[in-house]
Parts: structure tokens; C-alpha cells; sequence
């Protein structure tokens, strides 16, 4: 007879399959029926299936299969305790770092440099203007709240979930659209400009104090090893076909090898603070610039479809209503003004400095609105530096959740008018 221990890796694969089982269900049912990205049911899904809802009636009795998201207790013979393991949430990281990948790889990587300083426009605004309202939102309805914990409420605001986005628009067919190229530009240097907010905000809940040198260096160093590995790819890829594809090519197993590497700089790039999808996205760029990009990305889409909606599945889990409930006036408003914030900042240079017409410019400031799992990531943070409390939390929760559902439902209009004006030309 298997041990416990066994009987928990049974269980954990159980556990997976379930996930991708309604994830599927609930992106198919949300296309069909709803006529919405599946993302959008696979969230919904997510949701319905976590731990504080269906999952703690389903499997009373058995609560390794429906607690994903952390494995706790004595789970072997003699008696090992395993603490704070959570396998779900490590292949949804390695979910969301393989959608990344493909959506490097699917980026016209000319583009991206031509609208390079667009996007970057486009994130400073996308960034200072929910900063601002967020802050401001949490001054009023929590004026005894200390410093810190009203500028994590607008760094909460600031960020922009470039997992969700991307599978938005690969969904609707515009991920290699001008706009789709500016927002990827956008999220890539959010996350950078948020990587040193973030860093100051937890400097003062810690210390009292502000050390704004240590931050902007961490943002400069991200920043420079990331375009480091961008230039690799765009000046470097007749080497990187000839020493890092070639030998691969005979075996067949040659797009799998790209997708390692692409596993590694994921991990790389951690070691400067960067998100792990930050180095997916720039290594998927790094191979579309070789000459094995189409064999690259015909063979590793697959592996993305079968593994993405685990990553929004898991995400959807997470969310305990209960947290949002408690605060849902003011987290309704600063949901409000995190979609508004995002659209405003984001609109004004998209519009003007990247000289795109006013439908373009909406789909860009739209795009930028889902905080999704980035949002949690830096709520989780505030709440473990002491810098916010659960309610505060269950803010960030709402702000993540909500800005991710509606994206897709707000952006389709502002596709619409360009697809029935080129029908138009058609004879």
C-alpha cells in the first residue's frame, strides 16, 4: 500500500486535471455562450471551484484535492511535516511564463522597437495617474491609515497584468496589432517602473524611512539586463540559431529547446527583481528574431493552449468574496477609479505622442486596465510588510478581479468600428 506521501502526489495530479477540466469548460462555455474570451470563464471557473466556495463542499472531507493553494500538514509515516507547499501555484507561474514566451515569439519584433518610446510614454502614464487617484482614494476612506499603507493602495493601482492582456488579445486575433505591440512595450516598462515603487513603499512600512537610491538602482539594473537580452536577440540571432537551435534541429526537439532557454532567462531575470514573465516575454522576442521562429512557435503553441488556463483558473481561486465584501463601498469606488486611471493616463500618449487615432488609443488604455495577478503579487507583499491589513487587502483582491473581467467586455467595442470599416472596402 502507497504511503501518505504517495497518496498526496495521487491526489495533486488529481487536483490538476480537475483544474484544467473546468478551466476548459468555462473558456468554452464563455465563448459560445457569452460570446467573451475564454479567459473570461476561465476565471469565472476559478472562482466557483476555489476553497471559499464549492471547493470546501465538494471535497469536505478530503481537503488536499480542493486547497490548491498551499498543502499543509504530516504527510509521511514517520511523521514529516510539509509546511507552506504549493505546487498549484508554482505551475502557474510556469503557466503564465510559457504564454509569455509564445507571445514574444508572435511579436513582430521591428515593431516593438519602432513603438518602443510610444509604450513607454504610455506606461509613465499609465502609472502616475492611478498612483495619484489611488492614494488620494485611500487618504479619504482611511484617513488614520499610516504613509505607507496609502501609497501601497496606489501602487496596488499601478500595475498592469501583461499575462492576461496578452491572452486577451491573442484571443481576439490583435496580440501582433500596433496597439497590442504598444501595450506589451507599456506592461514590460510598468513593471519596471512598479518594481521601484514597490521597493520604496516596503522600505518605509519597514523601516520608517525612504531608500529611494536603492530602489531607482534596482529599477535601472532590471531595466538594463532586460534590454541587454533584447539586443542579444535582435544583433545576436544568426549566433543563436548556429549555437543554441542548430544542433537541436536534427532531433526535432529543437522549438523545445528554445522553450528551456526561455524557462531560464524567466528565472534570470528574478535575480533583478524582474518578474519571471518579464524574461519569457523578452526570450520569446530574443527567438522571433531568428530565422526558426515559425517552426518555434508552431510547435510550442500547443503547449501553451493545454497549459494557460490553469494559470487564470488558478488566479480565479485565489479571490475570497468574503474579503471583498467587508469593504465592497470603497473598493468599489477605487475600482472605479483604477479602470479610469489606467484609460486617462494611458490614452493622452497613445493618442498624442504615438499619434494613433481615438479607437486605437481606447484599446491601449483599456488594454493597460487588468491588475490581475499582478495585483495580488503586490498586495500580497503590502500585507506581509505590515503595510496594509486584510480589509485593505480585500481592496486589492477586488481591484485585481474586477479590472480583470471587465477588460474584455469594455475593448471589443473599440475592434468593431476598424473590422466594418475594412468590410466596408471589400467589393
Amino acid at each position: 500500500m502507497a504511503g501518505m506521501e504517495t497518496e498526496i502526489y495521487f491526489k495533486f495530479i488529481l487536483s490538476f486535471g480537475l483544474i484544467l477540466l473546468v478551466a476548459r469548460l468555462g473558456g468554452a462555455i464563455a465563448e459560445r455562450f457569452l460570446k467573451q474570451p475564454a479567459v473570461i470563464g476561465e476565471l469565472l471557473a476559478g472562482i466557483i471551484i476555489s476553497p471559499f466556495l464549492l471547493g470546501q463542499f465538494l471535497f469536505a472531507n478530503d481537503p488536499v484535492i480542493m486547497n490548491f493553494a498551499l498543502i499543509d500538514g504530516v504527510f509521511s509515516q514517520n511523521g514529516e511535516h510539509l509546511s507552506g507547499f504549493a505546487p498549484m501555484e508554482i505551475i502557474s507561474q510556469i503557466a503564465v511564463v510559457v504564454l509569455l514566451f509564445v507571445a514574444g515569439l508572435e511579436t513582430n519584433v521591428t515593431s516593438f522597437i519602432k513603438n518602443s518610446f510610444t509604450g513607454a510614454m504610455v506606461a509613465i502614464g499609465g502609472v502616475v495617474v492611478p498612483f495619484a487617484l489611488g492614494v488620494f482614494s485611500a487618504m479619504y476612506f482611511f484617513p488614520d491609515l499610516h504613509m505607507a499603507g496609502w501609497l501601497f493602495i496606489g501602487a496596488i493601482l499601478t500595475a498592469t497584468s501583461i499575462g492576461i492582456t496578452v491572452r486577451i488579445l491573442m484571443d481576439m486575433g490583435k496580440l501582433s496589432s500596433r496597439e497590442g505591440t504598444i501595450i506589451l512595450v507599456a506592461a514590460v516598462v510598468d513593471d519596471i517602473i512598479g518594481l521601484v515603487i514597490l521597493s520604496v513603499v516596503i522600505s518605509m512600512a519597514q523601516s520608517g524611512s525612504v531608500n529611494a537610491l536603492s530602489a531607482v538602482t534596482t529599477g535601472v539594473i532590471g531595466f538594463a539586463v532586460w534590454l541587454g537580452i533584447l539586443l542579444l536577440g535582435v544583433y545576436g540571432h544568426k549566433y543563436i540559431s548556429k549555437y543554441i537551435l542548430t544542433p537541436f534541429k536534427s532531433s526535432g526537439t529543437m522549438p523545445v529547446m528554445a522553450l528551456i532557454v526561455g524557462l531560464i532567462v524567466s528565472y534570470l531575470v528574478t535575480l533583478v527583481d524582474l518578474h519571471p514573465v518579464v524574461g519569457a516575454y523578452v526570450a520569446g522576442l530574443m527567438f522571433a528574431s531568428t530565422m526558426e521562429k515559425e517552426e518555434i512557435l508552431h510547435q510550442t503553441r500547443p503547449i501553451m493552449l493545454f497549459i494557460a488556463p490553469f494559470f487564470f483558473a488558478y488566479l480565479g481561486m485565489q479571490v475570497d468574496l468574503r474579503e471583498v465584501w467587508a469593504v465592497i463601498v470603497p473598493a468599489l469606488v477605487i475600482v472605479v477609479l483604477a479602470i479610469i486611471g489606467k484609460i486617462v493616463g494611458c490614452y493622452f500618449p497613445a493618442r498624442f505622442v504615438g499619434k494613433t487615432s481615438h479607437n486605437g488609443a481606447m484599446i491601449v488604455g483599456v488594454g493597460m486596465v487588468p491588475r490581475g495577478e499582478v495585483g495580488l503579487i503586490v498586495a500580497g507583499a503590502g500585507l506581509i510588510a505590515g503595510a496594509i491589513t486584510r480589509d485593505l487587502f480585500g481592496i486589492a483582491v477586488a481591484v485585481s478581479i474586477l479590472t480583470t473581467l471587465v477588460m474584455p467586455v469594455m475593448i471589443k467595442p473599440f475592434f468593431k468600428p476598424k473590422a466594418e470599416a475594412n468590410a466596408k472596402r471589400l467589393p
